[in-house]
């Protein structure tokens, strides 16, 4: 038996608001996981995130996740203010175990529009395991943008290496 692991760390530069909303999704994702309603919810994370069930009003916020039903991004986040500018927020997003890419970009991507808009955010993980198992090693990377979310993995370029060239 071996452990698997998925770690990144980075950070970004994002307005006090969207750091704000960053937050929210991250307590939301966490009462959800637990199984419990949140009480408060912004209207601007209902408008960032509109349901797309009637019945359930988290439901545009939980299709981010792999698996709706265990809405987690696997990380931890930290928000500091800037001391340069008083507007803005050093927002760090970091794990050691279960970092997860594609919710974590799909948040960004919903709640940092304008900063998007000034300059994309990138990060990239690795993805290791405590034994060599052939095909249990590589990492990724991701580029936000407002518009669309680009994400690879180290085996998909490796592939495409393979296969002739990296066009």
């Amino acid at each position: 038996m071996s452990d698997h692991f998925t770690q990144g760390a980075f950070a970004f530069t994002s307005s006090i608001g969207e750091a704000a909303l960053i937050e929210e999704a991250w307590q939301i994702a966490a009462e959800l996981n637990d199984e419990c309603e949140p009480d408060e919810v912004s209207t601007a994370f209902l408008s960032i995130f509109p349901p797309t069930e009637d019945d359930d009003r988290f439901s545009g916020f939980t299709a981010i996740f792999d698996d709706a039903n265990f809405p987690d991004f696997g990380a931890g986040i930290r928000v500091e203010n800037s001391i340069e500018d008083p507007k803005t927020c050093t927002v760090t997003i970091s794990s050691t175990t279960d970092f997860q890419p594609w919710p974590i970009a799909g948040l960004i991507q919903r709640c940092c529009q304008p900063s998007l808009a000034v300059a994309p955010v990138g990060f990239d993980w690795s993805f290791a395991c405590t034994r060599p198992h052939v095909g249990s090693f590589g990492g990724g990377w991701c580029a936000i943008f407002p518009d669309r979310i680009e994400i690879e993995t180290t085996r998909e370029a490796l592939s495409r290496a393979l296969d002739g060239g990296l066009s």
